[in-house]
């Protein structure tokens, strides 16, 4: 299943290749909650770091992330198609809405393990703070292929710098 992600990711990002991009490496902190099977079980809250790399076109970004903390870590791949933006030009503050698909190691010491794939939809706004960096701010909510694991959802806060 890695092998299929990594090439869906290369075909996806070559599709950009025919437009100008503008690669940007950044880091990010989310704070989510993790739903756990069955609805008995108590939900937990989890904070996670970001590693992140991408390329943005003027219309969509594509966006590879290695995200953990001390009970889970995932490589994950975000597709955004950045919204209204032929209203307004160019503007500052600019709305997305993305998919994401990727792969979660989850083992909580006592309580649960699991791995597997996970997906779902994020949507957010990208501000610029300056010519070469912008702010990521964003919700997301994914659902599960993972045992016991059900769905997460929460915010992120990321920067991105553009080289």
């Amino acid at each position: 299943m890695f092998k299929h992600l990594m090439l869906f990711s290369l075909f996806f990002t070559s599709l950009f290749a025919q437009q100008e991009s503008f690669p940007f490496i950044g880091v990010s902190i989310a704070t989510q909650t993790v739903d756990i099977k069955p609805a008995s079980a108590s939900s937990q809250k989890e904070t996670s770091f970001a590693l992140r790399y991408g390329q943005q076109t003027l219309d969509w970004r594509t966006t590879f992330a290695i995200t953990g903390n001390s009970n889970f870590q995932t490589f994950s791949l975000e597709i955004d198609k950045i919204l209204l933006d032929n209203m307004f030009g160019m503007p500052e503050l600019r709305p997305y809405l993305g998919a994401t698909i990727g792969y979660m190691n989850y083992s909580k010491k006592g309580f649960v393990e699991g791995k597997g794939i996970y997906y779902g939809g994020n949507f957010g706004f990208l501000i610029y703070v300056t010519d070469n960096i912008d702010a990521d701010l964003s919700y997301h909510y994914y659902g599960a292929k993972i045992t016991p694991l059900d769905t997460m959802q929460g915010g992120t806060l990321g920067f991105n710098y553009f080289y």
